[in-house]
């Protein structure tokens, strides 16, 4: 369960990083620096989350994402996830990747904890190829069709399941939008591809897909996905209610 600030001896700056965490150490004490509904990319620590880290024990970071933070200088128990890898806990692989460096540094923190912690990662490592099956058979009717997404969250987790990626409407530069050229050209890519999804991101500005969906030939398939979720939501709970709604969306 997430805990206050104050309480808890470890720190994520992103929600799901929480739910990883407790796939090895259910009882840990793990506040998430990210309120819930913030846009991760406009964030700034207030004084009493900078004090709250500073007492904590442990700092798990996804560092592709939240490397504009103006975070504390790097300390020597702190975890960083993915440097060069963005949004790497929605594609089950990364996490795979990920999992045994943080059951590592959960049995630093408490050596005694170390064969449930063991034990709960090869059942944690079992889960994420559950989850991939799930996400396969939910995805194996888009590949052909493919996607256009604003926010590139979902992008690895979509290539790595054969799902083309038409298009990704964000600028290099995280969180801001395309120019009108790039937007043009993704309209014209829309038109092409009729049977193509529009994939929105909760938490996210969908502007540009709002305009694609207004100007396409034909109105195209939508839908919303949620990377975030929110603190003290499990991994596995965070990807079932994504896999749900494709599946809703396509089984109305």
């Amino acid at each position: 369960m997430p805990m206050t600030a104050s309480a808890a001896e470890i720190a994520v700056t992103l929600p799901p990083l929480a739910g990883l965490v407790a796939m090895l150490e259910p009882q840990a004490e793990v506040a998430c620096l990210l309120p819930a509904g913030a846009d991760p990319h406009h964030f700034q620590l207030s004084p009493r989350k900078v004090e709250a880290l500073q007492r904590s024990k442990l700092l798990i970071r996804a560092g592709a994402d939240d490397a504009g933070w103006p975070l504390l200088p790097e300390r020597a128990r702190t975890l960083q996830l993915w440097p060069d890898t963005d949004h790497g806990w929605l594609n089950p692989p990364s996490v795979r990747e990920a999992l045994p460096l943080i059951a590592k540094a959960l049995i630093r923190l408490h050596p005694k904890k170390r064969k449930s912690i063991d034990s709960a990662l090869i059942k944690a490592l079992q889960q994420t190829q559950d989850v991939e099956q799930a996400w396969r058979q939910a995805l194996s009717g888009l590949g052909s069709a493919g996607v256009l997404m604003q926010h590139p969250s979902w992008r690895r987790l979509m290539q790595h399941m054969g799902v083309t990626v038409l298009a990704v409407l964000e600028s290099r530069h995280h969180g801001h939008e395309m120019g009108p050229h790039k937007l043009e050209s993704a309209l014209t890519t829309l038109n092409r591809h009729p049977d193509a999804w529009l994939l929105d991101d909760a938490g996210h500005s969908n502007r540009a897909l709002d305009w694609l969906a207004g100007h396409a030939v034909r109105p195209p398939h939508r839908i919303t996905l949620d990377a975030l979720g929110r603190c003290g939501l499990a991994w596995r709970e965070l990807m079932q209610m994504n896999i749900d709604r494709i599946q809703d969306r396509q089984h109305p």
